[in-house]
């Protein structure tokens, strides 16, 4: 009997990794104020909080995409999102470590402003000190567990943070993402330090603004599908990693502003890439994902980081 319960434990760590994945909760007086949407919208909300209490994350994401005013799209980006979304959750199902993870959306449509904040976390195998750490900031729609999902098959090695803060991580408070990090800290007992900071479209504005407050902290800023906020754009420092990856469909990209953008952050920090996608416009992560992941993967190398500053630092 024994030696069964421990070739079963061992079949179960083999599926999943031997990693973790966990809902951290600590009190805050910095969590988002309750969802507010426009009247049309607005209308659903008591509909779709009460399916998000009885029905899986799965069949929220296909309720929710069958009403585009809930999530700002339209019919067209929803009838291209439904199949790949459904994928992805597929996928999700098959995995022993995802298939009963619970979901983060109940907290991030609350009707009321939380007193606790809440992180999904994925924690590898023999997670310590040294494990890189990415903290991901969501869109606008809330923390999608699909998210997590698809980094953590991406960088299976990295400890993934994933705050849930309201509909939209834009306005996103740094004491929030600290007392985040310091409630992962407490949980796995050792501090985790240097993350990545990684923003996804509406999270994409909200990283950026709490990477130019606090840029010695984060080993380096990711912004994908989103253009970077005029009020960050000139607070850069020389010594700064931030890279902005968009599809080349964005309205934004097709007018220019993306790259004069970028090209205004460089002047105080020349280590500034950019990068777009062709062809593929504000969903990329799941219309493109080799071209996204390949992205991803390189800025992500610590080798890219050691190159910057020697480069920043011999001033070539």
């Amino acid at each position: 009997m024994r030696l069964f319960l421990s070739g079963f434990f061992l079949i179960i760590c083999s599926l999943a990794h031997c990693a973790e994945l966990l809902s951290v909760t600590w009190p805050t007086n910095s969590g988002a104020p309750p969802v507010q949407l426009e009247s049309n919208a607005s209308q659903l909300l008591p509909a779709f909080r009460l399916a998000l209490t009885t029905l899986p994350e799965a069949s929220i994401v296909s309720l929710a995409l069958s009403q585009p005013p809930l999530l700002g799209l339209t019919p067209a980006q929803a009838a291209t999102l439904q199949p790949l979304t459904a994928q992805r959750y597929r996928l999700m199902a098959e995995s022993a470590l995802y298939s009963q993870a619970p979901s983060a959306l109940p907290y991030c449509f609350s009707s009321e402003k939380p007193k606790n904040g809440l992180a999904t976390v994925y924690v590898p195998s023999g997670a310590t000190s040294a494990t890189p750490v990415i903290i991901f900031l969501h869109g606008y729609g809330g923390s999608y567990l699909w998210y997590q999902h698809y980094l953590s098959e991406v960088f299976p090695d990295h400890i993934i943070i994933c705050p849930a803060y309201g509909i939209s991580s834009a306005f996103i408070p740094q004491k929030y993402v600290s007392e985040a990090i310091t409630a992962v800290s407490k949980h796995l007992t050792f501090q985790v330090s240097s993350p990545s900071l990684i923003g996804l479209s509406a999270g994409g504005f909200g990283a950026c603004r709490i990477y130019v407050q606090t840029q010695h902290f984060y080993s380096r800023l990711i912004c994908l599908a989103a253009l970077p906020p005029d009020d960050t754009v000139f607070r850069f420092i020389p010594q700064a990693v931030p890279r902005f990856l968009s599809g080349g469909n964005e309205p934004f990209v097709i007018a220019g502003d993306f790259h004069r953008q970028i090209n205004v952050i460089r002047r105080s920090c020349p280590g500034a890439e950019e990068a777009t996608i062709p062809g593929a416009d504000h969903f990329f992560l799941l219309t493109h994902p080799v071209q996204t992941i390949e992205f991803l993967r390189r800025w992500l190398s610590t080798q890219s980081k050691a190159n910057l500053t020697e480069q920043t630092s011999t001033g070539s």
